[in-house]
């Protein structure tokens, strides 16, 4: 077991001092281990009543959901919340769809189970950020769909990888690093186009001196997109 506080202290930045110290101290959950593979939720996560979800601790975790042979792609850094089963594909569904998951590093996940929310009744601020962090995942699948709307390949590759820069980016003097290995069969799941289509989209950002392959998959930025002027388009479908 592991105190979450303490793996995870910006969840007590609404807590005083002496508060916090006490919370670190009954804040404790269990902690599942995920080695870097394709995983199941049911064969290696708990899934009991009242639990709130799966705070990831460490590691990167990949969720790719499939209609039609075309995937699309989420990635999940330290600090994310996930509730793995309610993500499970319905079989009444009327699109049929297949999720699957994978540990792209090894992993460490604590459960926030009821009996942890139980004895974290006592400080509402700690589950209020967990239940913001789960809301999260939410807007910044909206954003990601807005992303993949970007007519321009090119534009939609390079604003994507901005995107997981504002998550898991490095700053350097040279540019933004994204330690978040992505080959260019991951890229495509994510931007919704061929691999070959994203081969040539990165050799288009690569002329043009906008990003650099790094090693192990890893890519660097060196200056990001133009700001959109997205305003008139909303207000068009608005009106």
């Amino acid at each position: 077991m592991v105190s979450v506080l303490r793996e995870d202290p910006d969840l007590a930045r609404h807590l005083d001092p002496a508060r916090a110290m006490t919370a670190s101290r009954v804040a404790v959950a269990n902690v599942v281990s995920l080695p870097k593979s394709t995983f199941c939720p049911h064969d290696r996560l708990p899934n009991r009543p009242g639990t709130l979800g799966m705070l990831l601790l460490d590691g990167l975790i990949l969720r790719a959901v499939e209609v039609e042979g075309r995937p699309s792609l989420e990635v999940l850094g330290t600090g994310d919340v996930i509730r793995p089963f309610e993500a499970e594909p319905d079989p009444d569904a009327t699109v049929p769809h297949v999720v699957q998951w994978w540990a792209l590093r090894p992993a460490k996940l604590a459960v926030l189970d009821a009996s942890f929310i139980r004895r974290m009744s006592d400080y509402p601020e700690v589950i209020g950020d967990l239940a913001g962090r789960l809301a999260r995942g939410s807007a910044t699948g909206s954003l990601r769909l807005s992303i993949v709307q970007q007519p321009r390949l090119s534009t939609r590759l390079e604003i994507m990888l901005w995107h997981l820069a504002d998550r898991f980016g490095r700053v350097h003097s040279e540019g933004v690093l994204l330690p978040v290995p992505m080959c260019h069969g991951l890229l495509s799941w994510l931007v919704g186009a061929s691999r070959p289509a994203v081969c040539r989209a990165v050799n288009e950002l690569q002329r043009a001196g906008r990003v650099e392959p790094g090693p192990d998959g890893t890519w660097w930025l060196r200056s990001p997109p133009h700001e959109a002027a997205l305003t008139p388009a909303v207000q068009d479908v608005a009106a």
